[in-house]
Order: C-alpha cells, then structure tokens, then sequence
C-alpha cells in the first residue's frame, strides 16, 4: 500500500457516486442528496446502486470495486454500508491516484481504494458535522456533506492518519487447482446471475468454451458448460461464464441460478473437471 507519498487527486469533478444498503422503500437516498445539495448546489449524483443486502459489507465493496473505475477522474464515491453507526467505528476520506472515497472505516471502501492506489487517509471530525435525530444516520448527517464538500473543491473536517491503521477487507480468492475450483458468490443480480470470486486471470486452463464441468452446491450435483454468452444455453440450462464483471458467473439461461441452486452472496460453489484433454 502507498503511505502518503503519492500525489493527490485532484479538485473534484463536481460528481459523486453513490452506493449504499438502503433501498427506495424509505425516503434515506434522498435525504442524503438533499443535504449534499444544501451543501454544494452544483453536486452531481450518481446512483450505483441502493439495493446492496442491509449491512452486508462484503458485498457492498464488491459492488464499489466493481463500479468505481468507469467514473471520471476526481470523482468522489461515496459508500454507505455501516452496521456500525454510531459506535466508535471511525469515518473515513480515502484519496488515491484518480480519486476519493468517503464512508465508514469498516473495509466497504477498502478493495477499490487499494486498487486504485492510495495515497492518503484522513480521519473525519464527526463532532464538526451537526446530527440530526441521534447518532444513526452519519450517511446524511456526515459522509453526505463530506463527500459533497471534495465534490466541489473544499476541504472538509478531517484529519490525515496512517493508511496502515484502516480496516482492510479482502474481497476472497477462489482455490484453484488442477482438478477443481471452490468459489464463493459475492454478489446475485437482479437476473438470478450469481458472480463468484473466481477472476477472468484465474480461470484454470480445464475450464473451456464449451466443456461441462461439474458443479457442487449444498451436497448436490450439477452439470454446466462454460460458455461465451448466456443465449448460448438452451433455455433453462445451467452454465458457467463471464460476464461483464470479469468474474466468473453461474447462470441460468432465461433462468435464475440463484433460485435454481438456492445461492446467496456468501454461498459456497464448487467446479470440478470433468472432461480430459485428448
């Protein structure tokens, strides 16, 4: 990891993405965009997405890891998934190379921050930030006027610390070997597609355009074949390929693997060879 010695993003783009758990039911999204309005009228907001699982972290920065490198640079992404609020988990301003991320210390921002190069890490004053109603909505009262604050070229109340002193969180790595692989989803789309943490480099040499592999889930068995694009399947049929991610997906032609296999993010998939070469 960096440590301070490189050079600062710089003056925000005007722009911040926005992710976090807390769905459209209630009125949390716009809550948050109007104080980051109040606070920067000339704000942009993206919204990545809000359907993230309540309090479900790791799939949180999966999403952010996968998102954040299609924004323009000086963008400022703001991620709120923080089962810890108000406790004395600490509020986080991260700049890399292109960019910032501002959100809760609890390792949501943490893979895409790494891979993009960090630079510098700053505390945020939550006592400089007015609540409003308690200790339990920081994404309004604190994250959002902090990340509208970058966006528009100021400076917030914040505070440089050591970026070793940040909790780290591994997105996973799929164990790979010559007989088989064992994966974990980390994220199901609204399609059923189930997105494993298996990546498009570590795809094993077995594992072909248009072989069948056997696919173990929950003690049972199925087959799939590895395939270019999901019509390649017949309807209904199980197969294996990547998508747009550059991870490895199980998927479901017209169909969701999720339902069919009974997968959710942290569920364990394995792949096993099945056909020989000659």
């Amino acid at each position: 990891m960096t440590t301070g010695c490189g050079e600062m993003p710089g003056k925000g783009a005007g722009l911040v993405s926005f992710l976090t758990d807390y769905g459209l039911d209630d009125p949390y999204v716009g809550e948050v965009k109007a104080r980051m309005l109040s606070v920067c009228r000339d704000v942009k907001v993206v919204d990545v997405t809000h359907s993230v699982e309540p309090q479900n972290v790791l799939q949180g920065a999966f999403l952010l890891y996968l998102s954040y490198r299609f924004f323009p640079e000086g963008t400022v992404h703001l991620a709120v998934v923080d089962p810890g609020v108000g406790t004395g988990r600490r509020g986080l301003v991260i700049a890399t190379r292109r960019y910032w991320f501002v959100g809760p210390d609890n390792g949501l921002l943490y893979p895409a921050a790494f891979e993009d190069g960090i630079v510098g890490c700053y505390e945020i004053d939550l006592e400089g930030y007015p609540r409003y109603g308690g200790e339990t909505f920081h994404g309004r009262d604190v994250f959002g006027p902090v990340a509208a604050e970058l966006a528009c070229g100021r400076r917030p109340r914040m505070r440089e610390v050591d970026p070793e002193t940040i909790v780290r969180l591994e997105l996973g790595k799929a164990e790979v070997t010559g007989e088989r692989v064992r994966t974990r989803v980390l994220h199901v789309d609204r399609f059923g597609n189930c997105i494993t943490d298996l990546r498009s480099e570590e795809l094993p040499s077995w594992l072909r355009t248009g072989r069948s592999s056997r696919v173990r889930v929950g003690g049972r068995e199925h087959r799939a074949r590895f395939l270019r694009a999901y019509a390649e399947a017949g309807p209904g049929e199980l197969l294996l390929t990547l998508g747009g991610t550059g991870f490895l997906e199980v998927s479901v032609n017209r169909g969701s693997a999720a339902k069919e296999l009974g997968l959710r993010p942290g569920s364990e998939v394995v792949i096993e060879r099945t056909e020989r070469d000659g």
